[in-house]
């Protein structure tokens, strides 16, 4: 029998509640098959099975509420009979077992935990770092290995407690969702070390044990009918060429396991050195560098069929005339190939032969989650900005302005609520919130990170900044949690601190608004007293239009300006 525990959904909340089971008791399940429906804090996530079997116990009905590593569904083995059927006779077990392919005996009593879905409804997710090794005998939740989800890194629990037989991957690797992340090998400690013929039927009963549309990876095995993106993300970052690599995996196909030992042993070769022969043995008419030709004369070249190599250049310091390709293409006077090379060593040396190939790159990870962020929000809000300039004059020379910024947000959230609230769209309901989560977008080469300085409204101004820097920190070490960037109120952009005056930035919902500072400029300008010089801060403000009035949005930009405009 088999246990699995709910595990944390992605939203760092303690439970979820169930909303509808889609297996009953009984039934045989595939791995990956939705199981039920649970509710968690901002959607209904079906939670999916990790293995192959029949149900054997659903823990809960609909309504209950279940914590995060409790007992969420119980499973027999596969074509396990019911307990109530009468007792089997010693022939139908031996019927049963001899109905069993010999290579999966070894997996009694041990267990396939495969990657779930962290959260970020992301296809797979790159290995950081193992918090434990093989042969360790680990307890239910304890963190097992540091997985990098599009903009977290995320600690996945044990969902049993045994030993550690087997970890897929190294650190670096991608793990695809529902791909083999780690085996146990029991609870009692008493699995032998795996002797070659029983690692084999180990790898024979795990390719069986999921099936992907297109593609299946378990383990260090791909099956695949195209290109196994996990095996391409790999070779990318060893620059491996896939097309010198031969496949040992089912089929033929590349595994990690192939691209790593080709980038250990350096068996692949670059195509730009299989072609170099053939530059330095044939002529290439194309390359400007490779005869002194003018235009007029290639074209000339192209439309008579002359090769520009059998021209004996008679034209100044060496370079190919009309009449040279004329007389070459008239059978005449041409020169030996090998009277008149190319290039010079000189020109050879300096000008090495380079051959570019651009290829698409697969966007994941935080970029991938910035272009899904982004997507939604422009499949669901309807944004209307305001911009306007406020005078920053009287501020003191050294003054922080991000502390500055998010505490004129502070105070303009307080005045005005409905611009620091929550909108779900489906079901027509807004939250206001009583605190001020602010979201700090920060630019990084890895893509947007937008870590929230939470209750923002019980900092000071060095408060604020302390937990800027550290969240910054935080992001350059790739330790940011899930709980450092959920759960903001509104957003600040200070894209200004880079360049731009004005900007229409994109609210990201449940939020409703988005604040965007532009870059100071200095202006002219005319008052009372005369003309003077002005420092002035761009504003630019998105909101909901579904959300907030336009009457709500100005008298909020007004409280941030009116904020801004203070000394201190």
């Amino acid at each position: 029998m088999k246990q699995f525990n709910l595990p944390d959904l992605g939203e760092g909340l303690p439970d979820a509640e169930i909303v509808r089971w889609l297996v009953k008791e009984g039934d045989e399940v595939t791995v990956d098959q939705p199981m039920v429906e649970m509710e968690t804090a901002k959607a209904v996530v079906e939670v999916p099975s990790p293995f192959a079997g029949r149900i054997g116990k659903l823990h809960g009905k609909e309504g209950d509420v279940i914590d995060v590593g409790a007992v969420l569904v119980t499973f027999g083995e596969v074509g396990e009979v019911a307990e109530e059927a009468p007792e089997p006779t010693p022939v139908a077990e031996a019927t049963k077992e001899e109905a069993q392919p010999q290579a999966s005996t070894p997996a009694t009593g041990s267990d396939t935990f495969l990657l779930p879905d962290l959260g970020e409804g992301l296809p797979d997710a790159e290995i950081v770092r193992w918090l434990v090794k093989e042969g360790d005998t680990v307890t239910v939740d304890q963190p097992m290995v540091e997985m990098e989800t599009a903009k977290a890194v995320v600690e996945v629990p044990s969902p049993f407690a045994g030993k550690v037989s087997k970890l897929y991957g190294q650190a670096g690797d991608v793990i695809e969702v529902g791909a083999p992340l780690v085996e146990f090998g029991g609870t009692g400690g008493t699995s032998q070390p795996a002797t070659p013929p029983k690692e084999e039927a180990g790898e024979e009963k795990r390719a069986d044990s999921g099936t992907v549309v297109g593609a299946v990876e378990v383990g260090n095995n791909v099956v695949a009918e195209t290109a196994n993106a996990v095996v391409k993300a790999l070779a990318k970052k060893l620059k491996v060429d896939l097309t010198q690599v031969k496949g040992t995996g089912k089929d033929g196909a590349i595994t990690q396991k192939d691209v790593r030992d080709a980038a250990k042993s350096g068996a692949t070769t670059s195509t730009t050195t299989a072609q170099q022969p053939q530059q330095a043995a044939g002529v290439d008419t194309s390359n400007p560098l490779a005869y002194k030709a003018s235009p007029a004369v290639r074209a000339l070249a192209r439309k008579l069929g002359v090769d520009l190599g059998d021209c004996q250049a008679t034209g100044r310091k060496g370079s190919i005339t009309r009449d040279d390709v004329e007389q070459a293409s008239k059978g005449g006077s041409s020169a030996p190939r090998q009277s008149q090379p190319a290039m010079s060593a000189q020109q050879a040396k300096g000008l090495p032969a380079v051959n570019l190939e651009v290829k698409p790159e697969k966007v994941r990870g935080v970029r991938r989650a910035m272009a899904m962020g982004m997507a939604n929000s422009a499949a669901t809000v309807v944004p209307t900005s305001l911009v306007e300039d406020v005078d920053i004059t009287a501020w003191p020379k050294g003054t922080d302005s991000l502390a500055r910024y998010v505490r004129a947000l502070v105070t303009a959230a307080k005045q005005v609520p409905a611009m620091n609230a929550w909108f779900d769209g489906e079901n027509f309901e807004r939250l206001l919130h009583p605190n001020v989560n602010v979201g700090i977008a920060v630019d990084s080469p890895d893509g947007l990170y937008v870590p929230v300085v939470h209750n923002a409204d019980r900092m000071d101004m060095a408060g604020v900044r302390a937990r800027v820097q550290e969240l910054r920190e935080k992001i350059e070490t790739k330790s940011l949690k899930q709980d450092d960037q959920q759960n903001a109120t509104i957003t600040l952009s200070n894209f200004g601190s880079i360049a731009g005056r004005y900007g229409t930035p994109v609210v990201s919902p449940p939020q409703v608004a988005i604040l965007g500072t532009g870059r100071f400029r200095n202006e002219l300008k005319l008052t009372d007293k005369g003309i003077t010089n002005a420092k002035m801060l761009p504003l630019s403000l998105t909101f909901d239009h579904r959300a907030c009035t336009g009457g709500e949005a100005a008298r909020f930009l007004a409280a941030v300006m009116e904020d801004l405009q203070l000394a201190r």
